[in-house]
């Protein structure tokens, strides 16, 4: 009698289909005010930028983009 009711329970969980729920992911899109830019420069200048950048405490993109406004945009 036992056995009977194990394949009823058997039974009745092969008929149940378990809905998983699904999670769609989507990123978030942020408009960037930057743009990747890549130039060719003499190894040794890049050397002594990055030099100068650490002593200053500041990233290399932080010294070249503050050098550009300092030469063409805040004369």
């Amino acid at each position: 009698m036992a056995k009977q009711d194990f394949t009823a329970l058997i039974g009745k969980a092969k008929e149940t289909q378990i809905k998983t729920p699904v999670q769609k992911v989507v990123p978030i899109k942020e408009k960037k005010s930057e743009v990747l830019f890549s130039l060719h420069i003499p190894a040794d200048k890049l050397k002594a930028l990055k030099l100068l950048s650490a002593e200053q405490n500041i990233s290399l993109k932080n010294l070249i983009n503050s050098a550009i406004d300092d030469k063409y945009f805040n004369p």
